[in-house]
């Protein structure tokens, strides 16, 4: 019965993402598949005539057929390119879908490593499990003009309900169409059993094959990635790895082969026997309808109708158990699909509209707030209570692994606390509507991240943006003069990934680009997440300074191991171990024995 629902939720998934591909689809099928069965009505029309000699009928009857034949094939061509780049759209959707949900779930199951990994396995599952969506697409598109050609069939075959059977020889009672009829379905029923032991058989064979390529397609993925990353070309040169990934991908290649030659000789024979089962019953189906027109018990003309039908019909039904049985060979991969889909996404609690403010008066308080991530016991954050004021600037230090970015992602709401309350201005923080809460915050974190797209599109996020507003904010960090020296300036695109032109710049550059885009975002709250962990102590105090004088009068959080931001803010949170342990200034706290005059005392050398 599970197996039954999540098939179910799968063609409905299916059809929902694929609606109009799905309507184009069919219908041009309806059309194209009817043109043969089509044509055995009026052949058998035609004949008809000519043996009662009714040669008037036919020129009617070439009409109507003609006329038929131009209107469907007319629609099947028209169809042919909407049913193509709806397909195309399609597949596109099917493959988005998981990367959508990383954008739409809770964001500490995101930021999860099992999760990435669940997402990585999926996406390389959508072209190999034969249950997978894109798969389950592909054989529906095979089944579609097979299953259209049996209900032709089923029509076709009707007039042997009304056959003469008094025309029929003594001791000929066994040709009697229902007898007839009910041997045929025995036959079919056996050779559905026969199917499905194969396909059975096949997929099992299929699946441990796929099992045994998991590790190979791992490495592969792995290693195509890292062949498609430019900067992994100075090791794999320094290193003289090239001889050592060609290798690598000439064993896979042939691990491959090995392996689909090993399937295929197994399939073709298991299919031996079903094939000569299947050419049996359309010999004897012929021989059928040729003894009935023979006795008299049918006209000459349905000869055409009768054996082309069944003759349609019974080779249409091997492939259509076969592409089933491949469908719903794989459920455990379309289960984990499923349960990675299903994982929470972030719970729109609040509606309140935050209040647009023009002095930036927003205040936050935070009450016994505690954070464990889901499945664990262990608190990350332990029993915070804290409140700060607007326009201030506060340095949140302490040693890797604190709790700090933690708690700058609880203040965001990106996490929600496990325990206790954030307030803005003496309000829940879960009331207010998640999106214009966010608004509130610009952020650059340790693991920014610019895209491929223009200079001004990273610092704007979004298609279009205020030219003027962002040639200033890149004068403030210090790239003004850079951008202006481009050829395109701000439609210049970051990297050669869209355009062959593009730009790339340095570790330096990319850090003030993501300074720039918390700037131009002009959010009363600004925070700076340790984005110049890799820089020297001195280099990075320089940037912190900076970005102190840029954010002017606004609210601001500067994190960082080291207390490079310290000296100039007007409050220090040292964390440790998730807890805050000393709050103050820093002449305050460089006075007193405690985590903070020890983690000064040995940076103060970076600092003189």
């Amino acid at each position: 019965m599970k197996r039954l629902a999540i098939f179910k939720r799968a063609f409905k998934d299916l059809f929902n993402i694929g609606k109009r591909y799905y309507t184009l689809f069919f219908i041009q099928s309806i059309a194209r598949s009817s043109l043969p069965f089509i044509g055995f009505i009026y052949m058998t029309l035609i004949v008809d005539a000519l043996t009662r000699n009714d040669l008037t009928a036919i020129p009617s009857l070439i009409v109507q057929f003609l006329s038929i034949l131009f209107v469907l094939q007319l629609i099947a061509g028209w169809l042919e390119p909407l049913v193509t780049n709806e397909e195309s759209l399609l597949l596109r959707k099917l493959f988005a879908e998981p990367n959508k949900k990383m954008l739409t779930m809770h964001y500490h199951y995101a930021e999860s490593s099992e999760v990435r990994e669940q997402l990585e396995l999926i996406n390389r599952n959508m072209m190999s499990s034969q249950s997978s969506l894109p798969m389950i697409n592909v054989r529906v598109h095979e089944m579609t003009p097979k299953l259209i050609s049996i209900i032709w069939g089923i029509i076709l075959l009707s007039p042997l309900f009304s056959i003469n059977t008094t025309s029929l020889p003594d001791g000929f009672w066994w040709m009697h169409p229902g007898f007839i009829i009910l041997v045929f379905l025995i036959l079919i029923a056996i050779s559905v059993v026969i199917q499905v032991t194969i396909s059975k058989k096949s997929g099992k064979r299929l699946t441990a094959m796929l099992a045994e390529l998991k590790q190979s397609n791992a490495t592969f993925f792995y290693e195509y990635g890292i062949l498609n990353d430019t900067q992994s070309g100075k090791e794999i040169r320094l290193y003289k790895l090239t001889d050592k990934m060609i290798k690598n991908k000439q064993a896979d290649s042939d691990y491959t082969r090995k392996l689909l030659t090993e399937n295929y000789k197994r399939f073709r024979a298991m299919m031996v026997p079903m094939t000569g089962l299947f050419q049996i019953m359309t010999y004897l189906t012929y021989a059928y309808v040729g003894l009935l027109v023979l006795f008299g018990a049918l006209p000459v003309a349905l000869i055409i109708q009768l054996s082309s039908a069944l003759s349609q019909m019974v080779s249409a039904l091997p492939d259509v158990i076969q592409h089933g049985m491949m469908m719903i060979s794989s459920p455990n991969e379309l289960e984990e699909y499923y349960r990675f889909m299903d994982l929470p996404d972030e719970e729109v609690v609040g509606s309140l509209p935050v209040e647009k403010r023009l002095d930036n008066e927003y205040h936050f308080a935070i009450k016994n707030m505690s954070f464990a991530y889901p499945g664990s016991e262990e608190a990350v954050l332990k029993n915070i209570t804290e409140s700060f004021e607007v326009g201030k600037k506060y340095a949140i230090v302490g040693e890797n692994g604190s709790g700090k970015t933690t708690f700058i992602k609880l203040l965001t709401r990106l996490y929600e606390p496990t325990e206790g309350t954030i307030k803005m201005n003496k309000i829940d923080a879960k009331k207010y509507d998640l999106r214009e809460y966010f608004n509130l915050f610009g952020v650059v974190f340790q693991d920014y991240h610019l895209v491929g797209f223009s200079l001004g599109q990273n610092v704007s996020v979004h298609p279009t943006f205020d030219h003027n507003k962002v040639m200033t904010t890149l004068d403030k960090v210090g790239l003004g003069d850079f951008v202006r020296k481009l050829p395109n300036q701000l439609d210049t695109y970051l990297g050669t990934e869209f355009d062959d032109s593009g730009q790339s710049v340095s570790g330096g550059q990319e850090q003030k680009l993501a300074i720039a885009r918390s700037l131009y975002k002009d959010a009363p709250v600004m925070i700076l997440d340790e984005p110049t962990a890799a820089l020297d102590p001195i280099t990075e105090f320089e940037i912190y300074q900076n970005f102190d004088n840029l954010v002017e009068d606004k609210t601001a959080f500067y994190i960082s191991h080291r207390l490079s931001s310290s000296k100039f803010c007007d409050d220090i949170l040292v964390f440790d171990k998730g807890e805050v342990i000393q709050r103050g200034t820093h002449k305050e706290l460089v006075k007193e024995d405690g985590k903070y005059k020890d983690l000064w005392s040995a940076q103060a050398q970076y600092y003189q």
